[in-house]
Protein backbone atom coordinates (compact mmCIF):
# COMPACT_ATOMS: atom_id res chain seq x y z
CA UNK A 1 0.00 0.00 0.00
CA UNK A 2 1.27 3.51 -0.75
CA UNK A 3 2.38 5.40 2.35
CA UNK A 4 1.94 9.17 2.47
CA UNK A 5 3.86 11.20 5.04
CA UNK A 6 2.52 14.74 5.43
CA UNK A 7 5.17 16.87 7.15
CA UNK A 8 4.65 20.32 8.61
CA UNK A 9 7.75 22.49 8.24
CA UNK A 10 9.88 23.01 11.34
CA UNK A 11 9.95 26.15 13.53
CA UNK A 12 10.72 29.24 11.46
CA UNK A 13 12.31 32.52 12.45
CA UNK A 14 9.80 34.97 13.91
CA UNK A 15 11.20 37.94 12.04
CA UNK A 16 8.94 40.27 10.09
CA UNK A 17 8.84 39.38 6.41
CA UNK A 18 11.46 41.24 4.41
CA UNK A 19 12.17 40.88 0.71
CA UNK A 20 10.29 37.81 -0.46
CA UNK A 21 7.76 38.12 2.38
CA UNK A 22 6.48 35.06 4.20
CA UNK A 23 7.70 32.81 1.39
CA UNK A 24 11.33 33.69 2.24
CA UNK A 25 11.19 32.99 6.02
CA UNK A 26 13.91 30.56 7.14
CA UNK A 27 14.18 28.01 9.94
CA UNK A 28 15.16 28.93 13.47
CA UNK A 29 17.98 26.93 15.11
CA UNK A 30 15.37 24.95 17.05
CA UNK A 31 13.62 24.16 13.77
CA UNK A 32 16.80 22.74 12.27
CA UNK A 33 17.26 20.50 15.31
CA UNK A 34 13.62 19.37 15.44
CA UNK A 35 13.59 18.56 11.71
CA UNK A 36 16.66 16.34 12.11
CA UNK A 37 14.98 14.53 15.04
CA UNK A 38 11.85 13.97 12.94
CA UNK A 39 13.97 12.67 10.07
CA UNK A 40 15.63 10.06 12.29
CA UNK A 41 12.23 8.94 13.60
CA UNK A 42 10.83 8.56 10.07
CA UNK A 43 13.85 6.63 8.85
CA UNK A 44 13.95 4.41 11.96
CA UNK A 45 10.27 3.56 11.36
CA UNK A 46 11.03 2.54 7.77
CA UNK A 47 9.39 5.51 6.05
CA UNK A 48 12.29 6.69 3.88
CA UNK A 49 10.66 7.94 0.69
CA UNK A 50 11.40 7.41 -2.97
CA UNK A 51 10.18 10.95 -3.67
CA UNK A 52 9.39 14.15 -1.78
CA UNK A 53 7.03 16.91 -2.81
CA UNK A 54 7.92 20.17 -1.10
CA UNK A 55 6.57 23.68 -0.90
CA UNK A 56 8.68 26.33 -2.58
CA UNK A 57 8.83 28.33 0.70
CA UNK A 58 12.34 28.56 2.16
CA UNK A 59 11.35 27.07 5.54
CA UNK A 60 9.81 23.99 3.88
CA UNK A 61 12.85 23.49 1.64
CA UNK A 62 15.15 23.75 4.66
CA UNK A 63 12.97 21.39 6.68
CA UNK A 64 13.33 18.75 3.99
CA UNK A 65 17.12 19.22 3.97
CA UNK A 66 17.35 18.73 7.72
CA UNK A 67 14.89 15.81 7.76
CA UNK A 68 16.92 14.05 5.06
CA UNK A 69 20.32 14.75 6.58
CA UNK A 70 22.95 13.50 4.14
CA UNK A 71 20.55 11.28 2.15
CA UNK A 72 19.91 12.02 -1.52
CA UNK A 73 16.32 12.04 -2.71
CA UNK A 74 14.35 12.97 -5.79
CA UNK A 75 12.44 16.14 -4.92
CA UNK A 76 9.66 17.97 -6.73
CA UNK A 77 9.19 21.56 -5.54
CA UNK A 78 5.79 23.07 -6.19
CA UNK A 79 4.09 26.29 -5.20
CA UNK A 80 0.79 24.35 -5.03
CA UNK A 81 1.86 23.04 -1.63
CA UNK A 82 2.53 26.60 -0.42
CA UNK A 83 -0.70 28.27 -1.51
CA UNK A 84 -2.90 25.69 -3.24
CA UNK A 85 -4.71 24.38 -0.17
CA UNK A 86 -5.86 20.79 0.10
CA UNK A 87 -6.71 20.69 -3.61
CA UNK A 88 -3.19 21.81 -4.55
CA UNK A 89 -1.62 19.12 -2.37
CA UNK A 90 -3.90 16.41 -3.75
CA UNK A 91 -3.27 17.51 -7.34
CA UNK A 92 0.48 17.16 -6.76
CA UNK A 93 0.07 13.77 -5.05
CA UNK A 94 -2.04 12.45 -7.93
CA UNK A 95 0.89 13.08 -10.31
CA UNK A 96 3.21 10.71 -8.41
CA UNK A 97 4.17 7.55 -10.36
CA UNK A 98 2.60 4.30 -9.16
CA UNK A 99 6.01 2.73 -8.38
CA UNK A 100 6.59 5.14 -5.48
CA UNK A 101 5.81 3.28 -2.26
CA UNK A 102 6.56 6.05 0.27
CA UNK A 103 5.97 9.73 -0.48
CA UNK A 104 6.78 12.72 1.71
CA UNK A 105 4.97 16.03 1.31
CA UNK A 106 6.56 18.94 3.17
CA UNK A 107 4.23 21.87 3.63
CA UNK A 108 2.35 24.16 5.97
CA UNK A 109 -0.51 24.35 8.43
CA UNK A 110 -3.41 24.17 8.38
CA UNK A 111 -3.15 22.39 5.02
CA UNK A 112 -1.08 19.37 6.12
CA UNK A 113 -3.47 18.36 8.93
CA UNK A 114 -6.53 19.25 6.84
CA UNK A 115 -5.27 17.07 4.01
CA UNK A 116 -4.74 14.18 6.43
CA UNK A 117 -8.23 14.75 7.84
CA UNK A 118 -9.77 14.77 4.34
CA UNK A 119 -7.95 11.63 3.20
CA UNK A 120 -9.02 9.71 6.31
CA UNK A 121 -12.66 10.87 6.29
CA UNK A 122 -14.62 7.64 5.93
CA UNK A 123 -17.77 9.05 7.51
CA UNK A 124 -17.26 6.87 10.57
CA UNK A 125 -15.90 7.81 13.99
CA UNK A 126 -12.15 7.22 14.03
CA UNK A 127 -10.38 7.82 17.33
CA UNK A 128 -7.00 7.81 15.59
CA UNK A 129 -7.94 11.01 13.78
CA UNK A 130 -8.18 12.82 17.12
CA UNK A 131 -4.40 13.33 16.87
CA UNK A 132 -5.13 15.75 14.01
CA UNK A 133 -7.40 18.05 16.04
CA UNK A 134 -5.68 21.34 16.60
CA UNK A 135 -3.39 20.75 13.62
CA UNK A 136 0.14 19.47 13.33
CA UNK A 137 2.80 21.19 15.44
CA UNK A 138 5.97 22.33 13.72
CA UNK A 139 8.35 19.49 12.74
CA UNK A 140 5.70 16.80 12.90
CA UNK A 141 4.30 14.29 10.43
CA UNK A 142 1.04 12.46 9.83
CA UNK A 143 1.69 9.01 8.36
CA UNK A 144 -1.14 7.59 6.25
CA UNK A 145 -1.61 4.38 4.29
CA UNK A 146 -3.63 4.77 1.12
CA UNK A 147 -5.87 1.98 -0.13
CA UNK A 148 -5.68 3.28 -3.71
CA UNK A 149 -2.98 4.36 -6.20
CA UNK A 150 -1.65 7.93 -5.94
CA UNK A 151 -3.76 8.95 -8.95
CA UNK A 152 -6.94 8.21 -6.96
CA UNK A 153 -6.00 10.09 -3.77
CA UNK A 154 -9.09 11.73 -2.34
CA UNK A 155 -11.51 11.76 0.59
CA UNK A 156 -11.76 8.60 2.64
CA UNK A 157 -9.04 6.56 0.91
CA UNK A 158 -6.47 6.49 3.71
CA UNK A 159 -5.89 5.26 7.24
CA UNK A 160 -3.93 7.36 9.71
CA UNK A 161 -1.14 5.17 11.11
CA UNK A 162 0.54 7.63 13.45
CA UNK A 163 1.56 11.20 14.10
CA UNK A 164 5.27 11.71 14.83
CA UNK A 165 6.80 14.78 16.43
CA UNK A 166 10.35 16.01 16.05
CA UNK A 167 10.72 17.32 19.59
Amino acid sequence: MPTLVLIRHAKAENTPPGPGGDHARVLAARGEHDAAVLGRALVDAGWLPALALVSTAARAQQTLQHVLGDRALETWSTRRIYDGGIDGVLEAVREVPDGVEVLWVVGHEPVMSSTAWELTDTGEQDEGREALHGGLPTASAAVLELGVPWSDAGPGVATLRTVLRGR
